[in-house]
């Protein structure tokens, strides 16, 4: 459904709407930019592989807990309620000045197609091998496959630069964020890497040098990385959606699965008024949940705000940003928080994630030391003749690519004992 159809929305610009190649578009096309943007997220392989990736909680403790397809459905549902409240309430949006729903949607549905097995242990496992080849983080790998993996091997999904500013959470350069650091286990905040700056520089084009300073600003970290501190607002507030529903959501899973009980969620929630009301009965305790975590999310949503940025621009891009209220953000990592020391740093996920570290360890050495464990298209490329830095980077793409449950098969054909019948190569 198209709720506001871009012709008549000053939002958005031609160079908001270019894509890197043009393409014929039928006549009969009744989608507007950004919806034909949705349906190549969701129609694409990589969008489909979210369904058996690891979200917090790995897919041995339950079969009912969210995955990164999950809860990426979740954050764009989260971010479809925060656009239409703000194009509802906020004086400074209309009918004619609005935040698209369809943009946002498909970046939310876009956001975690970066992540590796494993979560956040399989990608500082990847960063530690490639650590002297380019280096790898999530948010760079989602930017690499959107611009260059899935689709075409040039322009990738050839998606709408306005959807590209709406995923780009940290706009650095991978090698350029590492900074003074030298800890090979934990990348810094980046979006882009050096291989890829190419489309990062398309995307930038329409800015003035003014316009991409501000843009790029950083500010060094405690540990010796360099940290962006601006994104475009559609990040902005996509990276609001995601927090929201990772926080409530995956407390919400943790309740249920034991990890968390119920009282510690209710002792957070202590000292806000509008959470007196719930109640957690045993007899009713998940409807009971499902309504306070329903609550919650609301009173997250509608607690955001529009707020201007200091810099003269004429892009909406720059000119906002979607920020929380206060007392809200405030819950919000104290529900963060809660997550992190229960669920996180548990026994069991610790266990799981050392495990995930160990397996694509094991299998970027195995695929660097023998291409011929890649699939065909990965093989041909090497064999045509390409730097070393290059060959690591076609095994972690590969890697990065893979379900948690198709890496720990991988890896019990080379190193366990399986039935070697039972490998289904992944083409």
């Amino acid at each position: 459904m198209i709720i506001y159809s871009n012709d008549k929305n000053r939002c958005y610009t031609q160079d908001d709407l270019a894509r890197r190649q043009s393409t014929f578009t039928s006549p009969l096309e009744t989608r507007d930019p950004f919806e034909r943007d949705y349906g190549r997220i969701v129609h694409s392989a990589s969008f489909r592989r979210l369904q058996a990736k690891t979200q917090v909680i790995g897919s041995e403790a339950g079969d009912l807990h969210r995955t990164r397809l999950t809860h990426s459905m979740e954050a764009a549902q989260i971010a479809r309620s925060i656009v239409i409240f703000l194009n509802t309430n906020d004086p400074k949006l209309g009918n004619d000045y609005s935040l698209d729903v369809s943009l946002l949607e498909a970046a939310a549905l876009a956001h975690d197609l970066g992540h590796p097995p494993f979560g956040h242990h399989g990608e500082q496992a990847l960063h530690d091998c490639m650590y002297s080849y380019g280096g790898f983080e999530g948010n760079a790998q989602t930017f690499r496959i959107l611009s260059r993996i899935e689709g075409d091997k040039v322009v990738g999904l050839n998606l709408t630069r306005a959807l590209l500013y709406s995923i780009v959470k940290y706009p650095i350069i991978l090698d350029d964020a590492i900074g003074t650091n030298s800890d090979k286990s934990i990348p810094p905040k980046a979006n882009i890497y050096k291989s890829d700056e190419e489309a990062f520089n398309w995307m930038m084009d329409p800015l003035s040098q003014d316009e991409k300073k501000y843009y790029m600003g950083w500010k060094p970290t405690a540990e010796g990385f360099q940290k962006t501190i601006r994104k475009a607002w559609e990040c902005s507030l996509l990276e609001l959606a995601d927090d929201i529903a990772y926080v409530t959501h995956d407390v919400e899973d943790a309740i249920n699965l034991g990890f968390i009980h119920s009282s510690k969620l209710l002792e957070v929630l202590s000292s806000f008024p509008e959470f007196q009301k719930h109640f957690l009965r045993t007899d009713h305790f998940k409807y009971d949940l499902k309504q306070l975590i329903s609550a919650l999310i609301s009173y997250f949503v509608f607690g955001v705000e529009l707020k201007e940025n200091n810099i003269t621009t004429e892009s909406p891009r720059l000119k906002y940003k979607v920020v929380l209220m206060s007392e809200r953000f405030e819950l919000l990592t104290l529900l963060k928080k809660l997550v992190i020391d229960e669920v996180v740093y548990s026994q069991t996920v610790q266990t799981m994630a050392w495990k995930g570290r160990f397996v694509i360890k094991q299998l970027f050495e195995a695929m660097m030391n023998e291409p011929n464990l890649l699939p065909v298209n990965d093989r041909s490329t090497i064999r045509a003749g390409i730097s070393t830095t290059d060959k690591a980077r076609v095994v972690c793409d590969y890697i990065a690519g893979m379900t948690d449950s198709y890496a720990m098969k991988v890896y019990q054909q080379l190193f366990g004992r399986g039935d070697s019948a039972s490998f289904i190569p992944h083409f």
